[in-house]
């Protein structure tokens, strides 16, 4: 048994080409269908679409990166996908001796309210009059893309052979399927490939991990043993698996005896590997490894108001001692799983060295996931989400070294409106917040006296059916009453006293989303941090841009970024000292703790992430 540190988000290889007969090769890297390549489908969105994970996924199914591929998309679209085939060209396997299907797969054949989705390879006989089903597509709920093969030796000696995935929805709203890198060839030699890696994308402390996979025979000889081993930083470990027996496109599912004990939160690189076949090398060495990205999360609870409630908690090994929190809020009826695997915070986190949450609320009275921000229809809930993150602040400043007066929040749609109730409740807790497609209700704004001045980056799509960049006032929603986007930037303006300073416009990087960035950053004429920024998406929709819907801007860096450069606007020698470059600046205060800008002939303390503290004069 061998201890690691991990947790998991899983990055298959593409499968490669090699030394067979390769009867077709499409890894969808074009605008449209491939040559020779059909569809039918009944839905009213085109069906299968090509792009990358950001255009393709939608609120509650995101995918995993693989460069450009094709999906179909149920939850994108709630419309009728019980019959999209993605068909292939024709193939003659009239003179075959054998013949295979390889590709790679994000499917979770997952179930919501009663419907569950399946998704076959099926071929045709008759020109796709009539379609049978060969196998199943078996899904994996684990975050990552997997691997398949398939035997075609049913359909040798058949001349004219239509081959399609088909995605059923069987009459629901779930989620979809998503292809890439298909692969039909002609075995030959000594073949076995590391078809696939079991392991779970996101891996909890304490979890003790078996390896397992399948290894699938590619080739024409028999396949007796296969020797698998497993390495991460150089330490490898070798199982040997015997009296297979395995003919050709024949699978073999291992476990790996030796276990992965996960005891702390970091990102590792695991390698998974076909080191010999029949006690020899094989004849192709491109299909007998994978390579695992691993990261390690804390799947945990406590506590708070008498009910128990649950988060998702990332510190990366790129965290110095002390490093900020930032907490990411899903959306009503949605969850902390949902938008960690969209909004792609753990990869930031990793990049700048910060913490981030994603709690998880509570379900209201119809089954849904919600923070309390007063809804007119959920008038009777009386659970207090404030206090559940500041509790959850204080657990994490004890246990992890979290840099208390360095918190913040950002969160999608009721998330988002969440973050304005932070920043009226809780502002001596929260340093800044930047919602996303969210706003204030009525009845927080006309009670909102917060201690301190919580900088704002609201980013609003002018088109949002759900939360209305008009507002609706009169409550026609049944939401409750809200202003305007506008009038709500304008409230926090004036009540920090604040004046514009800056208007902008993103490039239009990607001019096909139907959408465009609009910018107005309004600051205080003082000196101090306060700030309030409008991001407005012209055309844009309920979304979080960058995962889904605009493409011009990435929602998640944008609302980092505007947390970071709070008074980090320090003179330009700060820093440059020797024994400075592996810390960051995380806070500039005056003589009474007040957080501020550094001002020329003034006295100001700069606290460190290490937990330094050092006196400055404000340079002229």
């Amino acid at each position: 048994m061998q201890k690691y540190y991990m947790l998991a988000l899983i990055t298959l290889l593409c499968l490669p080409l090699w030394s067979q007969t390769i009867l077709l090769n499409e890894d969808f890297e074009m605008s449209g269908l491939p040559e020779d390549w059909t569809q039918q489908t009944l839905s009213n969105d085109g069906g299968w679409l090509l792009g990358v994970n950001s255009q393709l996924q939608s609120d509650y199914w995101s995918i995993a990166p693989h460069g450009n591929f094709i999906a179909t998309n149920d939850d994108g679209c709630d419309c009728d996908k019980s019959a999209d085939y993605l068909i292939m060209p024709p193939f003659d396997f009239s003179a075959n001796e054998a013949v295979m299907l390889q590709f790679n797969a994000y499917y979770d054949g997952g179930t919501f309210e009663g419907a569950t989705e399946v998704a076959t390879i099926e071929y045709s006989l008759d020109g796709g009059e009539d379609w049978n089903v060969l196998e199943e597509i078996e899904g994996s709920d684990n975050g990552s893309w997997e691997g398949y093969s398939v035997s075609l030796a049913s359909l040798i000696g058949e001349s004219d052979v239509l081959i399609a995935f088909r995605y059923n929805d069987n009459g629901g709203w779930v989620f979809g399927c998503a292809v890439d890198d298909v692969v039909v060839f002609e075995p030959s030699g000594l073949d076995a490939a590391l078809n696939s890696v079991d392991v779970s994308s996101n891996l909890s402390l304490g979890d003790e991990v078996q390896i397992e996979g399948t290894v699938t025979n590619t080739g024409l000889e028999e396949i007796f043993s296969v020797d698998v081993a497993w390495s991460i930083g150089g330490d490898e470990f070798t199982a040997s698996f015997d009296d297979l027996g395995l003919e050709a496109g024949e699978n073999f599912s291992f476990q790996h005896p030796d276990e992965l004990i996960i005891d702390a939160m970091g990102a590792l690189q695991l390698i998974v590997s076909i080191v010999s076949v029949n006690g020899i090398v094989d004849d192709n060495l491109d299909n007998n490894s994978q390579t695992i990205d691993i990261s390690v999360l804390e799947y945990g609870s406590i506590m708070d108001g008498g009910i128990e409630r649950e988060y998702i908690f990332y510190r990366p090994a790129s965290a110095l001692q002390y490093c900020p929190l930032v907490y990411v809020c899903h959306g009503y009826s949605g969850s902390a799983q949902g938008i960690m695997n969209y909004s792609g915070f753990n990869a930031l986190a990793d990049q700048f060295g910060f913490a981030v949450c994603y709690p998880q609320g509570i379900d209201d009275s119809f089954g849904n996931a919600f923070w309390n921000v007063g809804y007119d229809f959920q008038n009777n809930e009386t659970v207090d989400d404030v206090a559940y993150l500041q509790t959850l602040t204080n657990v994490f400043g004890d246990d992890y070294g979290i840099l208390t007066d360095e918190v913040f929040c950002t969160g999608m749609s009721n998330g988002g409106d969440f973050c304005y109730l932070l920043a009226c409740e809780a502002s001596e807790d929260f340093k800044a917040v930047a919602p996303i497609s969210g706003m204030i209700m009525q009845e927080i704004m006309d009670n909102c006296n917060p201690s301190s001045e919580v900088p704002i980056l609201e980013i609003h799509g002018t088109n949002d059916n759900v939360t209305y960049f008009e507002g609706d006032p009169n409550n026609n929603d049944g939401w409750g009453a809200y202003p305007s986007i506008p009038a709500t930037i304008d409230f926090f303006v004036n009540l920090f006293g604040l004046e514009q300073e800056e208007e902008y416009s993103f490039d239009d990087v990607a001019p096909n989303d139907g959408s465009e960035v609009n910018a107005v950053r309004y600051g205080d004429p003082a000196g101090g941090c306060a700030e309030v920024r409008l991001y407005t998406v012209e055309g844009g929709g309920h979304d979080w841009p960058g995962a889904y819907g605009n493409m011009d801007i990435d929602a998640s860096l944008e609302a980092w970024l505007f947390f970071e450069q709070l008074c980090q606007n320090v003179p330009e020698d700060i820093g440059s000292e020797v024994g400075l470059d592996n810390r960051r600046l995380v806070n500039v205060i005056d003589l009474l703790g007040r957080k501020s800008k550094p001002i020329p002939g003034e006295l100001r303390l700069f606290i460190y992430s290490d937990g330094t503290v050092e006196k400055r004069i404000g340079a002229e």
